[in-house]
C-alpha cells in the first residue's frame, strides 16, 4: 500500500511541474530581434503574427491564413551559389501546441518546432530542439482599446427589452426611453 501511495505522490509531483499552454494565448503579433533558424537557412524574422484571418493576395482577393512572418530573410545554396531572399510576408498555414509545451508553426515548405519555456501576455520564450533560445515580445499597440464612450440618444425613441424599437406602446411591460427604464401598466 505504501508503495502505491509513494508512486501516486511521485506522479502527481511530476505532473504538477509540467506547464500547459493554450494556443489562444499565442494570437497576436510577436516581435523579435536576432531570430535565426539554421536548419532552414532563416537568418532573420522581424515579427510573426498568429491567428486566423484573411490576408490580401496578389490577385486582389483574400486568402485564409493562420498567420504570417514579416520580413523573413533566408539564405539558400543552389548550384554552389548562395542566394539571400527577404520576403515582406511569408504565409503561416497553421500553428498548434502539442504535449502541453511543443509549439509547431507550419509553412508550405517547412515546419518550425519549438519548446515553450515561458508564455505570458507580453513574452514568449522558446527553445529549439537543438538548444537555441529565442524571445518574442507581444505588440499590443494595435490590440489595445484606448477609450470607449457612450452617448445617449434623447430623441424620445422607445425600445423593448430585446432592443427593438417600438413605435406605439400597446402592451404592459418594461421599456427603455431616453436611457431610462419605463414601466407600463394599463
Amino acid at each position: 500500500m505504501k508503495k502505491y501511495l509513494f508512486l501516486l505522490l511521485l506522479l502527481s509531483a511530476v505532473s504538477a511541474k509540467a506547464q500547459t499552454f493554450d494556443e489562444a494565448d499565442l494570437v497576436g503579433t510577436w516581435n523579435t530581434t536576432g531570430f535565426a533558424y539554421a536548419p532552414f537557412g532563416v537568418t532573420n524574422i522581424e515579427s510573426m503574427t498568429l491567428g486566423d484571418a484573411l490576408y490580401p493576395n496578389e490577385k486582389g482577393s483574400a486568402s485564409a491564413w493562420s498567420g504570417y512572418f514579416k520580413n523573413m530573410t533566408s539564405v539558400r545554396v543552389r548550384n554552389g551559389e548562395e542566394k539571400t531572399k527577404t520576403a515582406e510576408v511569408e504565409q503561416i498555414n497553421d500553428f498548434f501546441i502539442s504535449n502541453n509545451n511543443k509549439l509547431h508553426i507550419i509553412q508550405e515548405s517547412m515546419t518550425f518546432h519549438f519548446i515553450i519555456e515561458e508564455l505570458t501576455p507580453t513574452t514568449l520564450k522558446v527553445r529549439t530542439y537543438d538548444g537555441q533560445n529565442y524571445t518574442f515580445t507581444k505588440d499590443n499597440s494595435s490590440a489595445a482599446v484606448r477609450s470607449a464612450s457612450m452617448t445617449r440618444s434623447a430623441d424620445g425613441s422607445t425600445y423593448n427589452l430585446s432592443g427593438q424599437r417600438v413605435e406605439n406602446v400597446t402592451t404592459d411591460g418594461i421599456y427603455i426611453q431616453n436611457g431610462q427604464k419605463k414601466v407600463v401598466r394599463r
